[in-house]
This record gives structure tokens, sequence and C-alpha cells, in this order.
């Protein structure tokens, strides 16, 4: 019985963000990429350090998830950043709609709304500054938290990570 409400739960929420317009599509048009091995370079983020590193165990869509905890000078500045590597740019989706699942909020705003245009699909938080970011850019798929005392936007951070996944995508064609 609870499958069957935890189901009806998922397409009211698919339904709720439109899945269906965006699911297995990139902005490339590339449906069929597959970044192996991603990892966020953390000395190229500028302003934030890296703090802590942990590999969580993967779901049947993804091949790793790696949480990254990163600080900015003792300002009360703190991100939390969870990277999952999917199987397939569905499975990123999939994952994206898990993700959003477990928000409060009955619908967040795309990023675009917000001003920050990145991935292939990105929602943000509500509020006027942008404390919490999901996006998907292929098979990778990034959830990344202002979690700090002093709460800090994550768009250049968002933006950085995006950059990252391009550019691995990039290599990936070479």
């Amino acid at each position: 019985m609870i499958d069957n409400d935890d189901d009806a739960y998922r397409a009211r929420v698919k339904e709720n963000y439109s899945f269906s317009e965006w699911a297995g599509h990139t902005k490339r048009g590339d449906r069929q990429v597959r970044i192996t091995d991603f990892k966020l370079a953390a000395e190229e983020i500028s302003e934030w350090k890296l703090a802590e590193r942990e590999d969580l165990p993967p779901s049947s869509r993804q091949r790793q998830i790696v949480r990254y905890v990163f600080n900015s000078g003792g300002k009360g500045r703190r991100l939390v950043s969870t990277v999952f590597e999917c199987n397939s740019v569905i499975d990123a989706h999939e994952s994206l709609i898990d993700v959003v699942m477990t928000y409060m909020a009955q619908k967040l705003p795309r990023c675009g709304e917000k001003g920050l245009e990145i991935g292939d699909i990105c929602f943000a938080g509500h509020g006027d500054v942008n404390v919490s970011v999901i996006f998907a850019r292929f098979n990778i798929l990034a959830e990344i938290q202002s979690v700090g005392s002093d709460p800090a936007s994550v768009d250049s951070f968002a933006r950085s990570v995006d950059e990252m996944v391009d550019r691995s995508y990039q290599g990936s064609q070479a």
C-alpha cells in the first residue's frame, strides 16, 4: 500500500515540475553522454576552501555520490555540495526528482527565473538570494546549499560546478 502512495506522490511531483517536457534532454541534444569519475576540482572554486569530502552510498540510478563541505574564511559561511554521478541523463533527471521530493516547498522556481542560467535543468530555492540550487547537466546532478550561520548565495559556486561538468564533457569528446 505504501508503495502505491509513494508512486502516486512521485507522479504528482513529476507533473508539478513538468518532468515530461525536459526528462532525458540536454541543451546540446546529446542524450547518451556519460561523464565518468567526475570530481569537483576544489582548487578551482575561488573563495571557498574544501573542509570535508565524503563518499555516500549510491542508489541503482547512480555510480557514485560525493558530498563536499566548503568553508569561506571564518565568516560563518558554509556550503554543502552533493554530486551524483548517474548512470545516464534520464537517471540524473529521475534523481533530481528524488531530491526535490525531499524539499518542503510544493514547487521550486527554475533557476532562469532567478537569474541563474546553468545546467540542462535547474531549480533554485525561494527567496531573494539563491541559497539552494539543484541542477542536472548531462548525467551529473549537483545539489548545492548554503548551510552556515551567514547565508551565502550559491550562484557563483554553482556556475563553477557547471563549468567543471561542461569541461568534463568536452574532454570526453576530444
